[in-house]
C-alpha cells in the first residue's frame, strides 16, 4: 500500500497536447462570441421593425430629399425644406383619415414640380368616405400653414409667412372641384355637377397662367366630366348616395375651408407687404435665398 503511494508521487508530468492549447487560447474568444451573439439576438427586435419599414423610408424619405434638393436650387434650402414639409403635412391628413376608415394606403411619394400623393390600395366604398379622405389633406395642410403664419408673426420671420402664403394657396388650389384634385373628391358628397364649374375654372387658370401640370390635370379630369353625361349604373347610384346630414356637414367644411384659405392668403400677403416682400415673382426669390 505504501509502495504504491510512493510510486504515484514520482509519475512523470503529463504533456499538454496541441488541442488543449488551442482550446485554452480560444476560451476568451468563445466567451466574447457568446456575448456578441446574445447582443444581436436582442438587437434583432429593434432591427427587424426598421428593416420592415426600410422600403417606406426609402420611398418617402428618398423622394422627399430629392424634392428638397431640386427646390433648393431654385429657392434656397430653408424655403425648400419648409415647402416640402408642408406637402408632407397635407398628405399626412389624407393618410390619417384613410387609416381611420380602415383603408390601406401607400407611403407618401414626392415628385418635383408635381407635388406629392399617397396611393389608396383600397378604394373608398362610397362618396362620403371619398369626400372625407379628400378633405383630410387640405384641413391638416391649412393647420400647417396657420402654424407657419403664427411663427412668422411671433418671430418676425418673413420666411415663415411666405411659407404660410404658399401653404394657403396650394391647399386652396387642391380644393378646385375637378378631376382627381382633392376638391373633385370632396364634391362627390355634394353634387357631381360641381365638376363642371371646377373644370371651367381650371381651364381659365391654365390659360391665364400657362403650366404643364395644370393642363395635365385638365386632361386627367376629362373622364369624370364625360361620366356626367352618361347613364349611371346601379352600383354608381349607390356609391353617390349620401344622407342630408352628411351633405350639409361636408358643404360647411368645404366652403368654410375655402373661405379660411382665401382670408389666410390675404392676411399673409399683407404681412409680407409690411416686410417689403411679395409671395411671387422676384420678391420670393429675394426672400428665400
Amino acid at each position: 500500500m505504501n509502495l504504491q503511494t510512493e510510486t504515484s508521487q514520482f509519475e512523470p508530468p503529463k504533456t499538454e497536447t496541441a488541442w488543449s492549447r488551442i482550446k485554452k487560447a480560444l476560451g476568451p474568444i468563445t466567451v466574447v462570441g457568446v456575448v456578441i451573439a446574445k447582443f444581436f439576438a436582442k438587437l434583432k427586435f429593434v432591427l427587424l421593425p426598421l428593416l420592415k419599414f426600410l422600403p417606406i423610408l426609402l420611398k418617402s424619405g428618398g423622394t422627399m430629399l430629392l424634392m428638397v434638393w431640386v427646390y433648393t436650387q431654385l429657392w434656397g434650402w430653408q424655403f425648400a425644406l419648409g415647402f416640402v414639409l408642408l406637402l408632407l403635412v397635407h398628405e399626412t391628413g389624407h393618410l390619417l383619415v384613410a387609416k381611420k376608415f380602415g383603408l390601406k394606403v401607400g407611403a407618401p411619394v414626392f415628385i418635383p414640380f408635381m407635388g406629392a400623393f399617397i396611393a389608396l390600395k383600397d378604394a373608398p366604398r362610397n362618396a362620403w368616405m371619398e369626400a372625407c379622405v379628400g378633405i383630410g389633406g387640405p384641413m391638416l395642410g391649412t393647420l400647417g400653414a396657420l402654424l407657419c403664419n403664427s411663427l412668422g408673426e411671433i418671430f418676425h420671420a418673413p420666411l415663415f409667412i411666405a411659407l404660410a402664403w404658399f401653404g394657403y394657396f396650394l391647399n386652396l388650389f387642391n380644393l378646385t372641384p375637378v378631376g382627381m384634385l382633392d376638391g373633385g373628391r370632396i364634391v362627390t358628397a355634394l353634387s357631381r355637377w360641381l365638376w363642371l364649374p371646377g373644370f371651367a375654372l381650371l381651364l381659365w387658370f391654365g390659360w391665364k397662367y400657362p403650366n404643364f401640370i395644370v393642363w395635365l390635370i385638365v386632361l386627367l379630369s376629362l373622364p369624370r366630366i364625360y361620366s356626367l353625361f352618361r347613364k349611371r349604373t346601379e352600383e354608381e347610384q349607390r356609391y353617390f348616395e349620401v344622407t342630408p346630414t352628411q351633405r350639409w356637414t361636408m358643404s360647411i367644411l368645404y366652403f368654410g375651408l375655402i373661405a379660411v384659405l382665401i382670408f389666410g392668403m390675404h392676411v399673409a400677403q399683407q404681412d409680407l407687404n409690411k416686410h417689403g416682400v411679395r409671395a411671387h415673382g422676384h420678391g420670393q426669390d429675394t426672400l428665400v435665398q
